[in-house]
């Protein structure tokens, strides 16, 4: 979320050489509506034109450019290498390539840290994190400051997954869920818009963001035990033992025994031994399961850019951008808490449609009223529909989390949520390219989040509910081409089908 304020754009004017210039502010009023700034200016030789202000001037009638002047209260990547005219898809391509970091860090990092161990790889990420986000603070060149927010990227993406799974390998399966909605994410972002308001310099406010969190962690090192169950699977037992039993103690609990959990890592070894044999294919096995996976995969695509989509839309949204930014983080929380009673009491599937329903027609709202030529005047009617948009897509994104872990069967679970994964992160990645198109038409990007929206609400209907259905285990045989192969019986004995 950083890129909303180092990528702010403010506004600007560009003074002309060999005159002597009198710029005065007015504003000029077309039907009653107010429009951009325009800047009376007055020559040396009594002649005067009017300029518009944050408009790229395409001749020299006047002159020669000398400079950009900013009219701001901030600096940003913007207002330091001059990114705008023909510059000014700079900012977003930054954050795009610091989205394709996140991409290659999940992937990376996870794997890291199932060969080291959580605790040690989370360290080594926040480190890396803070070192590079420092020396990003010290950019000479656009060039350099986007290399490194790759890096910054792929540790961010680390810490994303490792911040998931690690906490959900110490608790148990009744609170689980619970854990998984609760996210201090959205306390975070607003955290940083609250940051942001008080440190208007950009190259400070990478500072901060990268040496507070890391000095922080470091001193919270020393108290995080590692993942029992991580130690447990890694033939370190007696490690593993002694975290669970000062858990035990803590909890007022009774010692965990050592046999049971002996046989427990066992059996989840010799279960991840036949998963191995299992592949990314086997999730298009036949007409029906390809259907499922393609729609969890486009849903994922479309919750994913448009969340990032209207997070970072908001640098061109009317309103002060620090406010708006809390209340889209204020408005996450209660709406994704709603999800987990909805989905128990009407279900999966119509919770998911309903929500995305509802953020679709916010957005649509809102080109409405661009239609209507209010854009300007209908600040806070702006707002608030940016809000409930963003309630609508986080909320469904949140119940597509857990119908995604439902409907794959259990021997392809983890390819089928790191296939529908992998395409919501390519959603991420062209979520600043959706943005972009803001600086064509400011209602462009709520275009493309609205018809992706409702796309994503009625294919969505085309799953099955799995609301008090018991978890699937085995495959269906192949059925594509006369191809016939099937999981065979002793997957199904081998692992327990667990009932909803």
């Amino acid at each position: 979320m950083l890129p909303v304020f180092t990528g702010m754009i403010p506004h600007w004017t560009c003074p002309v050489t060999g005159h002597n210039l009198n710029l005065t502010n007015s504003t000029n009023r077309i039907n009653g509506t107010s429009t951009v700034g325009i800047y009376n200016i007055t020559m040396a030789d009594g002649n005067s034109s009017l300029v518009q202000r944050d408009v790229c001037q395409k001749n020299a009638t006047f002159g020669i450019c000398d400079g950009i002047q900013y009219v701001s209260d901030f600096t940003s990547v913007v207002t330091e290498w001059n990114l705008i005219c023909d510059l000014d898809e700079i900012s977003d391509l930054i954050t795009t390539i610091q989205m394709i970091g996140i991409v290659f860090g999940a992937f990376l990092i996870s794997h890291l840290a199932d060969m080291f161990g959580r605790k040690k790889v989370w360290i080594s990420v926040v480190t890396l994190n803070s070192m590079v986000g420092f020396a990003n603070a010290f950019s000479p060149y656009w060039e350099m400051f986007a290399a490194m927010r790759f890096f910054n990227g792929m540790a961010s993406g680390g810490l994303l997954i490792l911040s998931f799974i690690w906490p959900l390998e110490f608790i148990g399966t009744k609170y689980r869920s619970i854990c998984g909605a609760v996210s201090f994410w959205q306390i975070g972002t607003m955290c940083l818009a609250l940051l942001a308001y008080f440190v208007r310099d950009w190259r400070t406010l990478v500072m901060v963001t990268s040496l507070f969190p890391g000095v922080l962690f470091w001193i919270l090192y020393r108290f995080l035990p590692e993942s029992p169950r991580w130690l447990a699977m890694n033939n370190r037992l007696e490690e593993a033992m002694a975290i669970l039993e000062a858990i035990a103690k803590t909890n007022k609990k009774p010692l965990p025994d050592k046999d049971v959990l002996q046989k427990a890592v066992e059996e989840d070894k010799n279960i991840e031994e036949k998963l191995k044999k299992y592949n990314f294919s086997d999730l298009f096995r036949t007409p029906t399961s390809t259907l499922h996976t393609l729609v969890l995969m486009f849903v994922w695509f479309v919750c994913t850019s448009s969340y990032y989509g209207l997070s970072l839309n908001v640098k061109h949204m009317p309103g002060d951008i620090y406010v708006t930014t809390v209340l889209l983080g204020l408005v996450e929380w209660p709406a994704v808490l709603s999800t987990t009673c909805l989905n128990n009491v009407i279900g999966r599937r119509p919770t998911m449609f309903g929500y995305n329903l509802i953020g679709s027609l916010a957005m649509l709202s809102v080109i409405i009223v661009h239609l209507s030529g209010q854009m300007e005047s209908q600040e806070i009617l702006i707002t608030v529909l940016a809000l409930v948009g963003k309630m609508g897509i986080s909320s469904a994104w949140a119940v597509a989390y857990l119908y995604t872990a439902e409907l794959f069967p259990t021997v392809v679970r983890s390819i089928g949520c790191g296939a529908a994964s992998i395409a919501g992160r390519i959603g991420g990645v062209v979520a600043p390219q959706f943005v972009y198109l803001a600086k064509v038409t400011p209602v462009l990007p709520f275009i493309l989040f609205s018809s992706l929206g409702l796309a994503a609400a009625f294919t969505g209907l085309l799953l099955p509910e799995t609301r008090s259905k018991g978890l699937s285990d085995a495959l269906p045989e192949w059925s594509w081409c006369g191809r016939n192969r099937t999981t065979g019986d002793d997957d199904r004995d081998d692992i327990t089908r667990h009932q909803g």
